[in-house]
């Protein structure tokens, strides 16, 4: 059913995920779910690409190696880099931010850092800070030096940033990391226990606090697709919503995330 070429019937199928995914078995999700599925990262219809991507929430607990760190990857760069719509390039942060500890640790030094940075420079506003909250979704996977030399340059460079929404969640996640920092410069035998989920191999259990701080993505996702079946199919709605949702228990707490898009000082979200 999801090789079929009726839009109405894969939106369907997608949006109805959740009712059935926990009786399918992870060879047929990844043999005969995940390779039609992935074809709606490619879709003309911004409501079925991001049902897509609200779809990865579920999938990627089931998916092998290939296609959880490999292709799925390539559709989440593609995505937040080149997805005209605002909404949809947030809302693949937020996944991201999720399913994270679902990742090898390779991977995930390679990917996460990277693909957060980059948020944070997206015309959207809301992108921008789904890549701050993506940082603190995640804080337990980067090492100390990373935090110091590579997420902290970052984050102060959003302190400065035209929407005070960025600069507000910007300045929460840098008190955040100095403190983690500070902790262990004056106790420097904290260091394992800080970094013990840095090379770990990849667990569920990992991904507890991102998973709740990720979950608005799920309402984001519906209230965009539902505008879009309804009334414009390729334009992006003027407001969709991003309920507030708690931050892991190491990080200080990080409020709604909101904003505008490119110079524009009217709000906007995904």
């Amino acid at each position: 059913m999801f090789s079929s070429t009726d839009r109405a019937m894969r939106i369907r199928l997608l949006q109805q995920m959740e009712q059935f995914i926990q009786y399918l078995d992870e060879p047929t999700v990844n043999t005969q779910i995940f390779p039609h599925v992935v074809h709606g990262f490619l879709d003309t219809n911004p409501a079925i690409r991001e049902q897509t991507v609200k779809s990865m929430l579920l999938l990627a607990p089931k998916l092998n190696e290939a296609n959880l760190n490999v292709e799925l990857m390539k559709h989440f760069a593609r995505l937040q880099a080149k997805d005209e719509q605002g909404p949809i390039r947030c809302n693949t942060t937020v996944c991201l931010g999720k399913i994270g500890s679902y990742l090898s640790a390779s991977t995930r030094h390679r990917v996460l850092t990277s693909a957060f940075s980059r948020a944070t420079k997206d015309p959207f506003a809301a992108s921008r800070v789904a890549g701050v909250l993506g940082f603190a979704a995640t804080h337990n996977l980067y090492s100390m030096n990373d935090c110091a030399q590579k997420i902290l340059p970052v984050l102060c460079g959003l302190t400065v940033d035209p929407e005070k929404s960025v600069r507000d969640q910007a300045f929460k996640a840098i008190r955040s990391f100095l403190s983690k920092l500070e902790s262990v410069s004056e106790d420097p035998t904290q260091l394992e226990e800080v970094e013990k989920d840095v090379h770990a191999a990849s667990s569920p259990g990992m991904g507890g606090a991102a998973a709740s701080w990720a979950g608005w993505a799920v309402t984001g996702v519906s209230s965009l697709t539902s505008k879009l079946i309804r009334s414009h199919p390729t334009t992006a709605p003027t407001e969709t919503n991003i309920p507030q949702r708690p931050t892991p228990p190491t990080l200080r707490p990080l409020g709604d995330a909101g904003g505008g898009q490119g110079h524009s000082r009217g709000q906007q979200r995904c």
